[in-house]
């Protein structure tokens, strides 16, 4: 497995790995109202242009094949993190985490799913949020994780 920096023409494959965690992976742990409110099918015009407002997207691939990403907003914010179940997942988190070095906070909008994910990586549970989706509730959880400050330059 691979991991590198998104690239335009990966919009489609974004777009088909956020639709399958969502309705496969998160299924465990949301209704088929809520699964279809988050995503209601693949669309890749959403994944268009991923890094144009400063966001770093990470991108894991696995034979050739997009498995996984990661999405990282200036301000330490942890955005998109999908990934089929294969492994992906601790591979693209650590490459964000490598990115991240400098930065005071990480927080992430943890879904039920992804929750126990960041847990084992030190985020703590900051408040239990329902979030609408054209008029269904979904249930995450804001989260923060404190980084080691840097290491000071000699």
């Amino acid at each position: 497995m691979i991991v590198r920096r998104y690239r335009p023409d990966d919009a489609l494959a974004l777009a088909e790995v956020f639709h399958h965690a969502v309705h496969v992976t998160a299924a465990r742990d949301y209704g088929p109202s809520q699964l279809d409110a988050w995503s209601s099918a693949p669309l890749p015009d959403r994944f268009a242009d991923r890094e144009a407002d400063g966001r770093i997207v990470w991108v894991a691939e696995d034979a050739a094949r997009v498995v996984g990403f990661i999405e990282l907003e200036p301000n330490g914010h942890i955005d998109c993190f999908y990934c089929h179940p294969r492994g992906a997942g601790t591979a693209l988190y650590d490459a964000l985490e490598a990115g991240a070095r400098g930065m005071e906070q990480l927080f992430v909008d943890a879904s039920k799913t992804a929750r126990p994910f960041f847990e084992r990586r030190g985020f703590e549970v900051i408040e239990a949020q329902n979030v609408d989706r054209g008029g269904v509730t979904l249930m995450n959880f804001r989260m923060e994780k404190r980084q080691a400050p840097p290491a000071p330059r000699r």
